[in-house]
């Protein structure tokens, strides 16, 4: 969370799928406004998800479904 507050933790891409579906909103918009899904995402050899979480339009009502279709 924004506070600092963990609410989950992934160890792979289902996990943040799941985590993305159940997360608070406010978890989901500052972990994907901060840029942080990205170098997870890189560690994993996730480069093509990255380079289309980059041009990602963010939208604080569709962000969740967004992620989810760029994670499936």
């Amino acid at each position: 969370m924004p506070d600092g507050r963990v609410v989950g933790r992934a160890k792979n891409i289902s996990e943040l799928a799941t985590l993305i579906k159940t997360a608070p909103l406010d978890a989901v918009l500052y972990h994907t406004k901060g840029g942080h899904f990205a170098p997870w995402l890189n560690m994993l050899g996730e480069s093509s998800v990255v380079a289309k979480l980059k041009s990602l339009q963010i939208n604080d009502k569709t962000v969740r479904v967004a992620l989810l279709r760029l994670l499936n």
